[in-house]
């Protein structure tokens, strides 16, 4: 394949979930510049539409798709409304997630049901409801399904005050690893993605404190949070035949937080 791009995705489709804003967005809209039409899923639909907008505008189709992440339903209908809307589904990104900020002994069963239900139960039934859509031969014949979770470095070492949402994340880091390892025979590969801080909507408590801020950064080899916009091109690698022998990996993308 000498002189051909092997980030280029012309013609493919994919779901992305938490599409309304931050790295979801970024992610969607960075695979739209690689040539992916996009069904776009997230809770708020307006906010949704303003992505689709801008997928549109790069030349590329764009389809909202409401989601709840902790209904079922929801989850399983908008992967089947993605694929019927795009005629095929090649790509899977979940970067959907609640994160509560509460010490473990003032976490209340609806905020350790909730967080679980989002960060976890939406995304293994998201994954498993796209495996039938993944397997068709339209979609081996052009690289095979290729799914990619955002984990967290809070769910590789211990973060105080996000008990509930760490855990959420380690245990999307192990089932992304399961399902790579059994999935990897039908042609799909399931990678994923441990964000640090990131100048996003969810970073806005640790962002808005200067002080907090201050020390944090102070700790980080790179000396700064990450911007959204540098992101998207590790996503866009791992949805790519660029990096077609990498499956049940799992990325750190942290400005060298976890090196300490």
């Amino acid at each position: 394949m000498a002189g051909s791009n092997l980030m280029e995705m012309e013609g493919a489709a994919a779901l992305v979930t938490g599409a309304s804003r931050g790295l979801g967005q970024a992610s969607a809209l960075a695979l739209a510049d690689a040539g992916v039409d996009l069904a776009l899923g997230a809770t708020r639909e307006d906010l949704l539409e303003e992505t689709a907008e801008a997928v549109r505008a790069k030349g590329r189709r764009a389809v909202v798709c409401p989601l709840d992440m902790a209904d079922p339903a929801s989850v399983r209908g908008a992967v089947e409304a993605a694929a019927a809307a795009m005629g095929r589904l090649d790509i899977l990104v979940n970067a959907a997630g609640v994160c509560p900020r509460v010490s473990a002994v003032n976490t209340s069963d609806e905020e350790l049901e909730h967080t679980f239900a989002v960060n976890v139960y939406g995304a293994f039934r998201l994954c498993t409801a796209a495996v039938p859509h993944m397997q068709k031969p339209e979609v081996q014949k052009t690289g095979g399904g290729r799914i990619v979770t955002f984990g967290s470095v809070a769910g590789l070492r211990a973060r105080p005050g996000l008990p509930v949402y760490g855990a959420s994340k380690a245990a999307i880091h192990s089932l992304t690893k399961t399902f790579a390892a059994d999935w990897a025979p039908m042609g799909i590969r399931v990678n994923a993605i441990a964000p640090g801080q990131f100048d996003t909507d969810m970073g806005a408590p640790l962002i808005n404190n200067p002080e907090a801020l201050a020390a944090y950064v102070k700790k980080m080899p790179l000396g700064r949070i990450g911007s959204p916009e540098e992101m998207p091109s590790l996503v866009v690698y791992l949805c790519s035949p660029a990096s077609s022998y990498v499956t049940g990996a799992l990325f750190v993308m942290d400005g060298g937080l976890t090196l300490q």
